[in-house]
C-alpha cells in the first residue's frame, strides 16, 4: 500500500471514529457507514483518488462503493458482531481502506494521472 493511500485511510478513520471516549457499535450499523463514508472520502475533491485520476465524480464513488463493498464482504466473517469505538474502527477501517484503495487502483489504472503531485507519495501524507 502507497503512502497517500495510508494518510487517506487515516484521514477517513480519524473522521469515523471521532468519539472521545469508546462506543460499542453493532457491526450492521458499522459496515453501513463504511459503504457510504468511505467511497465519500475517497471521492472528496481535494484527494489523491480525485486529483490523480481522470474520472468524475460519479464514476470516481461507484468505483470506491464497489471497492468498499468488496472489502466489506471478503472480511465480513472476519470483523465482529460488536466494535468497540475508535480501537475496532480504527483497526477494521485500516483493513477495509486499504483493500478498498488498492482495488480503486487496479480498476481505475488505466486513468491514473502521471505527474510530479501525483508519482510523488510525499505528496499525499
Amino acid at each position: 500500500m502507497n503512502n497517500y493511500t495510508k494518510t487517506l485511510i487515516f484521514l477517513f478513520i480519524i473522521i469515523i471514529s471521532s468519539p472521545i471516549h469508546a462506543v460499542e457499535v453493532n457491526k450492521k450499523d458499522w459496515v453501513n457507514a463504511m459503504t457510504t463514508a468511505l467511497p465519500a472520502a475517497f471521492c472528496n475533491s481535494n484527494q489523491y483518488f480525485r486529483q490523480c485520476f481522470s474520472v468524475t465524480a460519479q464514476e470516481c464513488e461507484e468505483t470506491a462503493a464497489s471497492a468498499t463493498r468488496i472489502c466489506l464482504n471478503n472480511n465480513n466473517d472476519k470483523i465482529p458482531p460488536k466494535l468497540q469505538q475508535p480501537k475496532d474502527g480504527t483497526h477494521w477501517g485500516t483493513i477495509i481502506g486499504a483493500c478498498a484503495g488498492e482495488a480503486y487502483e487496479v480498476a481505475l489504472i488505466k486513468k491514473r494521472i502521471k505527474n510530479t503531485k501525483c508519482n510523488n507519495p510525499s505528496n499525499w501524507q
